[in-house]
């Protein structure tokens, strides 16, 4: 997990003023994530895992801090936590040279595809699972997206280079709400022989 404050604090950080407290603010909340990729054969039927990555960190975005603050306010316009789990195209110049994700950045770049994550459960440090009922400082946002979702425009498929979670105001729509993290990766040919899970810890 050493690996993992260092590329966090090291990444993105602002030269000072208002931007530094926030920065400060965040310094703490960290994150990773990893996918699991399963592929149908077309022919048969048959669906078998691919691929499981490791553990790769992500960022905190400075509007986590505003979604922390709205929910410790009790803000009215508010719809809950975390909502919303983004998918984006990014741009295609990124399969040559990736860029890190901007820790000022309040939506993806090109985002195409979101859904309610299907399950955010408490785990520990090291991701495990605790007993029900018990509250931590880390939580294990889970979403499926299935073999019909995330197909791109006209379900013929598209490649998704990131992601994104969202809360506060987040609803169906794109770019809606407050964004908690951004996650730049290579590209992912998602159509509908494929299904990803995809899992983002944080720990705050």
């Amino acid at each position: 997990m050493s690996e993992l404050r260092e590329q966090e604090t090291a990444r993105d950080q602002p030269a000072g003023g208002a931007d530094r407290e926030v920065a400060d603010a965040v310094r703490k909340a960290r994150g990773q994530w990893r996918d699991e990729v399963w592929r149908r054969d077309p022919a048969t039927g048959e669906v078998r895992l691919v691929e499981a990555d490791d553990w790769d960190p992500n960022l905190i975005v400075s509007t986590f801090t505003n979604l922390l603050a709205g929910l410790l306010a009790n803000e009215g316009t508010f719809l809950g936590g975390i909502l919303q789990h983004a998918q984006g195209s990014g741009d295609s110049s990124w399969d040559v040279q990736l860029p890190n994700p901007s820790f000022d950045q309040t939506t993806l770049v090109a985002e195409y595809f979101r859904k309610a994550p299907d399950s955010i459960t408490f785990v520990d440090e090291n991701g495990d699972p605790v007993a029900a009922g018990v509250i931590t400082n880390s939580i294990l946002i889970r979403t499926d997206y299935d073999f019909d979702e995330a197909n791109g425009p006209g379900g013929t498929g598209e490649f998704i280079r990131e992601q994104g979670l969202f809360g506060g105001t987040a609803t169906g729509a794109a770019d809606s709400g407050l964004m908690v993290n951004a996650i730049n990766h290579k590209a992912r040919f998602k159509d509908d022989t494929v299904k990803i899970i995809r899992f983002i810890q944080l720990i705050f």
